[in-house]
């Protein structure tokens, strides 16, 4: 197996992992990185054996997620402090992925729950009566 079955990422292929991050990140809004640069650094001073190879794994495996479900669940992980826990970037990857894979149908259920504001309805009102 030379592919990842859950990120994509090869195996054989030889990636310079500094330049790499940067090109991932450059990707993301300036809010998304300022989270992910917090929570790194958390994860990687928490956790000896979490390496620039595996955050450059994390963020190749979420390339496609967009930022506002990355920003999500960056911030529960931070607020659960899963890092003190032992927990790393594989388990953040994988809230991340369920969020993502989740997010429209926890969408349609919140607006079940909340419902929609009720139609405006016009009345005309006869002025020359």
């Amino acid at each position: 197996m030379n592919k990842c079955p859950a990120c994509g990422y090869n195996f054989k292929d030889s990636y310079n992992i500094s330049p790499e991050i940067s090109k991932l990140l450059k990707k993301r809004n300036s809010k998304t990185r300022k989270y992910l640069n917090k929570i790194t650094s958390e994860i990687m001073n928490s956790i000896p054996s979490e390496s620039r190879e595996n955050y450059f794994k994390f963020l190749f495996a979420l390339k496609d997620v967009e930022d506002n479900v990355l920003d999500w669940a960056v911030e529960q992980f931070y607020k659960g402090k899963y890092y003190h826990q032992g927990k790393g970037f594989a388990y953040l990857r994988t809230i991340v992925q369920n969020r993502d894979k989740n997010i429209d149908v926890l969408k349609k259920n919140e607006r079940l729950l909340l419902g929609s504001p009720p139609p405006v309805i016009e009345i005309e009102e006869n002025k020359g009566e």
